[in-house]
């Protein structure tokens, strides 16, 4: 029988650079094929889409969502280990890319559903939807994975998302929705010119400031129950050549919204636009993700028992964080919980998990799977 560490270090091996799966999924279809599961590949755009799916003895069907590609290592020689190496050091840590993003997840999921089967418990029907596009644009990735399931009438009655949801230990915090992005590129238009003669020209600079500041400033109204408020953050301000004595005759802005669900993106769009009215503007704003949560019901209260008992811990029930993949499932109607392991070095140079962590999730995924009524 496999252990969940094994599972762990096939997947780590592989340098799955998004969008690369690096095979990764051609190994979960021979590893899980013994235990029932067959294939199916939803592959689109240099991506690799894949759905495994067992037929069930229970009742509903319950899916993972996950994906095999990571983040860039970043400089080589900063990392204490080879970061497709898969170490293990004398204090139970596995180091590596995608440790804790995702494939530790993935590992334990696999191998909660490998100790099922083997015991012969009766499951509901599993779905492993898994992609190689979630760290990249995620334009052709789980997306065309829910476009094909409704298609085919296949859809879940719940998923988990393996994200690494918790901070301090196993158990202690899932996502059961997370804020929408918007994002905003601004250009704002004047006339170039001499800063000696200001009469013939008109500076771009000075009227993005105003603007701007009015956008600093939007007041986003009450956050929707359970969510941070929305948040606005300016990242980037650009304007002149660099001469002091050249006034600017286009000044950029990059703007970052990260927006919870009491607004929605065509207010959020009116807002910026007002915020603009007075300038000559450019505008061009981009729906990045869609805000989305999951209601208190029967899934989440079966996930935080599952915690429970597992673990002894109360779980936290958050909607903080960036935004998931869980965004395409939501939108579906699928009840969606992020549980995954702690998030401490996730994007960072010697991403690393404890072993004891891969254990405590493979249990509590055990009990997820083992008591999951549809």
């Amino acid at each position: 029988m496999h252990h969940v560490t094994d599972l762990a270090i096939e997947l780590l091996r592989r340098a799955s650079l998004t969008p690369d799966d690096a095979g990764c999924q051609d190994w979960m279809e021979k590893t899980l094929a013994p235990f029932g599961f067959i294939r199916t590949h939803i592959d689109i755009g240099g991506v690799t889409n894949s759905i495994f799916f067992r037929p069930g003895e229970k009742p509903g069907t319950l899916a993972f969502a996950g994906h095999t590609d990571v983040v860039p290592t970043g400089p080589l020689t900063r990392w204490s280990f080879d970061p497709f190496s898969a170490h293990t050091d004398d204090n139970n840590i596995l180091h590596g890319r995608g440790a804790q993003d995702m494939k530790g997840a993935i590992a334990a999921w696999m191998q909660a559903l490998m100790h099922l089967i083997q015991r012969g418990e009766p499951l509901p029907a599993m779905q492993l939807l898994i992609t190689s596009d979630e760290e990249g644009e995620s334009i052709d990735g789980t997306i065309r994975i829910v476009e094909y399931l409704e298609k085919k009438q296949w859809l879940p009655n719940a998923v988990i998302v393996g994200e690494p949801s918790c901070a301090k230990e196993v158990g202690d915090t899932i996502r059961r929705g997370r804020r929408g992005v918007v994002q905003a590129h601004i250009l704002f238009h004047g006339k170039q010119g001499h800063s000696a003669y200001p009469a013939d020209a008109d500076n771009a600079i000075h009227h993005a400031m105003p603007a701007l500041d009015r956008i600093a400033n939007i007041h986003w109204g009450e956050p929707a129950d359970g969510f941070p408020p929305t948040s606005c953050q300016i990242t980037n301000v650009k304007g002149g050549t660099g001469a002091t004595n050249i006034i600017p005759g286009q000044c950029e802005a990059w703007v970052d919204i990260r927006y919870n669900p009491s607004i929605s993106f065509e207010q959020i769009s009116t807002l910026l636009h007002a915020c603009c009215g007075d300038t000559n503007a450019t505008l061009n704003i981009n729906h990045v993700a869609e805000a989305f949560s999951t209601p208190s019901g029967p899934f989440i209260e079966h996930v935080a028992h599952a915690i429970a008992a597992v673990t002894g811990i109360k779980t936290l029930r958050d909607t903080g964080g960036g935004t998931s993949d869980g965004r395409f499932l939501a939108k579906a109607g699928i009840a969606v919980v992020e549980l995954g392991l702690t998030n401490r070095t996730i994007h960072q140079i010697n991403e690393q998990v404890a072993i004891d962590e891969l254990i405590t999730l493979t249990q509590i995924y055990i009990h997820i799977i083992q008591h999951f009524e549809a």
